[in-house]
């Protein structure tokens, strides 16, 4: 029985947060809650190569015509992104679901932090999260 429940436990929990070492966006000033997002390779990808994402929320208010999803890299001691991309959200979802969302991998380092957020511009950001993936030679 407890064999069985571990496996459970297993093939539950990667689910939600699929990577590992996620963490809110209180460093960049933003309280919200975070979302599930899961990508690949959750290792470094190589310079400029595709990360493959997905990300999904539930139980929001209905997004309007301003909401979008952020996808943004950060360097280890820096709150401004080096590199951002935008993703508009349909009006009026409680719900949202993106599959297989293709975002290269930074062009000038293989150190960042990646962070999702989505933002609408009459309430401000609705959720976010980052995954530090700061590679082992980077200096601090």
């Amino acid at each position: 029985m407890n064999k069985i429940l571990i496996f459970i436990l297993f093939a539950i929990f990667p689910i939600v947060y699929a990577n590992p070492n996620y963490a809110d966006c209180l460093l960049y000033s933003i309280n919200t809650s975070v979302a599930d997002v899961s990508f690949t390779p959750d290792t470094h990808s190589q310079l400029g190569l595709p990360y493959l994402f997905n990300y999904s929320i539930s139980g929001i208010s209905p997004t309007t015509t301003s909401t979008s999803l952020f996808i943004a890299f950060f360097t280890e001691n820096d709150n401004v992104p080096f590199d951002v991309h935008i993703i508009k959200v349909p009006s009026n979802k409680t719900e949202l679901n993106f599959s297989n969302l293709h975002i290269n991998a930074p062009l000038i380092t293989d150190s960042y932090t990646i962070m999702f957020a989505m933002m609408d511009d009459t309430i401000g950001y609705i959720n976010c999260v980052t995954f530090p993936r700061f590679s082992s030679t980077s200096s601090s």
